[in-house]
């Protein structure tokens, strides 16, 4: 009974916190205001409970959510641009995995850690993959939390100066296919559809999880599932607010693992704060030359692909600062989906021969 209290009191302060700075417009504020609420109710009362299924449940969501993001049209993108999309994968990864490396031996934090406070994924999937290899959850989302401000506030603002300075290249013909209003009955079946898909995919990729043990494996089947359907059938569906309460059920996994000692514990982040902000800032403006001198891409439209930032966030922007959003979407999801797959390989691999 004490469990079912202490969850239901877990889920209030977790959506009235994720309310608050999701209508505030904060970077991930969905998550970030959950565990900021739950996170402290666990440091101050100790009353927080969620059960253990809700972690698999919520990388189920979370890889049914990238994954019904590739379509078509997006495959089609990716071959034209098939080189400036291999050189991007290719480059953030080793950079970023680089970063981590030195953030290792410059800051108090463990490898896990250091190496999946820099990854360039999904806020959401990174932090859940911390939590799978034994790494400061905690740390990671505020870190991870600090990177989308660095986007936000730093990289996109150089992006539009650099844009006005340097304004030619490469544009590409690549389309962003508009929303199709759907009737209520259509978006229900659609919907279950979608879930259908993604728990099919999820319990492959558990299946196989208990062979190999690598947990995260369950986002990954739930998202190559929900990618292959959607390229399939162009059918799946799933309305934002249930990404707003998936977000808010992670930051309330999250802050659940919130203690006195982890909160001590970001104290030594301040190193790694000011690491992240000058490396990510120094990372994209590279990538960006890169793709701009190997693949004649406009510099704007290399800036915002290039950046770690939200495909959706950048895509919005990316015609207001002359850059090309069908580009810029199909290599933010290219870089998601590959980070989400390759990178935690690449940790879990060093890690074993560390």
């Amino acid at each position: 009974m004490d469990n079912f209290v202490n969850f239901l009191l877990t889920m209030a302060v977790a959506f009235t916190g994720g309310f608050i700075l999701y209508k505030l417009k904060f970077p991930a504020g969905a998550m970030v205001g959950a565990l900021i609420g739950v996170g402290l109710l666990s440091v101050l009362t100790g009353r927080v409970y969620m059960p253990s299924f809700a972690q698999n449940v919520t990388k189920v969501v979370a890889g049914l959510f990238v994954g019904m993001s590739m379509n078509m049209e997006m495959v089609r993108g990716l071959k034209r641009i098939f080189k400036p999309a291999i050189i991007l994968v290719v480059l953030i990864i080793a950079l970023c995995f680089g970063m981590g490396v030195v953030l290792f031996y410059v800051a108090d934090l463990d490898v896990i850690t250091s190496l999946f406070c820099v990854a360039p994924g999904g806020m959401v999937d990174m932090t859940l993959m911390t939590m799978d290899m034994g790494g400061d959850a905690a740390v990671v989302a505020v870190l991870q939390t600090l990177r989308l401000l660095t986007v936000y506030c730093i990289s996109m603002p150089i992006s539009k100066l650099l844009g006005k300075k340097f304004n030619s290249g490469h544009e590409n013909e690549v389309k962003i296919i508009g929303k199709v209003e759907l009737e209520k009955s259509e978006k229900i079946r659609r919907l279950l559809f979608s879930f259908a898909v993604a728990t099919v995919g999820g319990v492959a990729g558990y299946l196989v999880n208990l062979l190999v043990d690598f947990s995260v494996l369950i986002l990954i089947g739930a998202m190559v599932a929900s990618a292959a359907a959607n390229i399939k059938t162009g059918k799946l569906y799933m309305p934002k607010i249930v990404r707003t309460v998936v977000q808010m059920f992670s930051g309330a996994l999250i802050g659940v693992s919130v203690t006195y000692e982890s909160i001590m514990n970001i104290k030594a982040a301040l190193i790694p704060a000011i690491f992240i902000c000058v490396g990510f800032v120094v990372v994209n403006i590279v990538l960006a030359i890169v793709l701009n001198k190997v693949c004649k891409m406009n510099i704007t439209t290399a800036m915002l692909s290039s950046s770690a930032g939200g495909a959706t966030e950048n895509a919005l922007v990316a015609v207001d600062f002359g850059a090309d959003p069908g580009i810029v979407t199909v290599m933010q999801i290219t870089r998601l989906i590959c980070t989400t797959i390759f990178y935690p390989i690449v940790v879990k691999t060093m890690y074993q021969l560390l």
